[in-house]
């Protein structure tokens, strides 16, 4: 014969609280804003009907007190029920010092929320016991019901104005030791570090361009630089393209041979060396990676918890990329948009749970194309508006060459001035480049950055060189910025 196991209550800690609340209006503020009525175990039903009865007070702006308790008891028709004038005086008669009531209701919450993972636990096994259809799919949704309970343990109560700013000159102490000007991870470049001051932790970063210009090599250059000069572990989720194919761009990026020599395994023995050399450097770094492709949420957040328990130096997660994770069971495209909205509030919650700054690489839809000089805006984040507003900082990127590309022309904007003085000659066209010419440079190209909001820091444009045949973005030259801002045609 099966035992039964009762679940777990406290009963003794829900009449201290409640004879608290009775004696003192700051246990009562503490206990209405910390608990409710399904808090309370139910195994002394007479403490859920007061506590009931004291919500009612509380929202009718009513003094709480055994006497207005009692009132309200009769309107309810709970009186009899709740224990009359002799439970609350038992309540309250037991108080001997009402200024320990967060630790009770500590107690209560702890005790409601074991009850509440022990009977979906319950609830789990009798849906498993109907039959599963699709064990991935019954996995995924067990556990981020389970998951949802884990996280309502995460309450914490007020902090001080004196331990907030204690925090504060901690940050500030770190910061000037580490004489980085940074609190957060290196993004690898210098004016990009200056505007963010580093990855910082529990912020989500959206990376966001049209396809094919370069916001999966420039997130691939993040995680590796936060690997390689942080020293931290990182994690690079892509769905969209298998891991042997990232790390042959890395490979490519960090020895200066071209992405199309190391796919065919056309390398000369000086290739070859700078090759061997590069995947020596990325393979002592700790940059992890998942490729499981159309990922589920549920699936990814539960990998990097599970890296960050291996690794709590976990420094930064990119993922590549959002159009690319789903959250319902079929696809409707009708609700996309608040698919794309629940997906980027959890990864916003992943990134704040974790104390991990997250990336999370966005397609801008083809209005970007539209405007004549082709410059994107927050208005062409695609799918969803709530991208915006849970990002912490947005950055847009744009490639005038990826325009002339595909046979367009972008006219003069914002980042394509021409500020030439007056009565000077344009400069005479540049020959183009020979073919041993553009291998050796990576086939270089300008990309526009555009920081479009940055919650904590600076706004703005800057540029970084990109060397598409190497998947490599770098800073540009001391010498090249002097010459551009000497031209009146700097970022802004």
């Amino acid at each position: 014969m099966a035992s039964y196991v009762a679940l777990p209550s406290n009963v003794e800690a829900e009449r201290v609280v409640l004879g608290s609340m009775l004696i003192s209006p700051e246990a009562a503020e503490l206990a209405l804003s910390s608990l409710h009525p399904e808090d309370f175990s139910g195994v002394d039903p007479r403490n859920t009907l007061i506590f009931e009865a004291i919500t009612k007070l509380n929202e009718n702006d009513m003094p709480i007190d055994p006497q207005t308790l009692i009132n309200m008891l009769v309107n309810l028709k709970y009186e009899k029920a709740a224990g009359g004038n002799e439970y609350i005086y038992e309540l309250i008669n037991g108080i001997i010092n009402p200024d320990n009531v967060d630790y009770y209701i500590n107690m209560v919450q702890e005790q409601s929320l074991l009850r509440e993972l022990l009977l979906k636990t319950d609830e789990i096994q009798k849906n498993y016991a109907k039959g599963v259809a699709n064990i991935g799919e019954f996995i995924v949704h067990s556990n981020d019901e389970i998951t949802h309970i884990a996280q309502k343990r995460n309450v914490k109560g007020m902090r001080s104005a004196a331990e907030v700013a204690l925090e504060v000159s901690s940050n500030l102490a770190r910061t000037t030791a580490d004489d980085r000007g940074m609190l957060g991870v290196s993004t690898g470049y210098r004016k990009l570090d200056q505007m963010t001051h580093g990855w910082q932790k529990g912020d989500m970063i959206v990376l966001a361009a049209r396809p094919s210009v370069g916001k999966t090599a420039l997130a691939m250059n993040f995680a590796f630089n936060a690997a390689y000069r942080d020293k931290c572990t990182v994690a690079f989720f892509s769905l969209e393209m298998a891991a042997p194919k990232v790390m042959e761009r890395l490979i490519a990026s960090r020895s200066y041979v071209s992405n199309d020599k190391i796919q065919t395994g056309r390398l000369n023995n000086h290739e070859k060396v700078k090759v061997a050399g590069a995947i020596k450097e990325i393979s002592e770094t700790k940059l992890f990676f998942d490729d499981t492709p159309n990922s589920r949420l549920g699936d990814l957040v539960a990998k990097a918890q599970k890296l960050k328990s291996s690794h709590p130096d976990l420094g930064l997660i990119v993922i590549d990329y959002l159009g690319r994770i789903r959250y319902f069971d079929k696809a409707d495209s009708s609700a996309r948009q608040q698919e794309v909205s629940y997906i980027s509030g959890e990864l916003k919650t992943l990134a704040r749970n974790l104390n991990v700054p997250v990336i999370v690489l966005s397609q801008l839809n083809r209005n970007a194309e539209n405007s004549d000089n082709k410059v994107p805006s927050l208005s062409n984040l695609r799918e969803s508006g709530a991208i915006e507003q849970d990002a912490d900082i947005v950055m847009l990127l744009y490639r005038e060459d990826y325009y002339t590309t595909l046979g367009q022309t972008a006219k003069p904007g914002k980042w394509a001035k021409d500020k030439k003085p007056e009565g000077e000659q344009p400069p005479a066209p540049k020959p183009p480049m020979s073919d041993a010419e553009r291998e050796k440079n990576g086939d270089l190209s300008e990309v526009k950055v555009n920081v479009a909001k940055n919650r904590n820091g600076q706004v703005g444009s800057l540029t970084l060189f990109f060397q598409k045949s190497f998947s490599r973005f770098d800073d540009p030259s001391p010498e090249y910025e002097a010459r551009v801002a000497a031209n009146g045609d700097g970022d802004e």
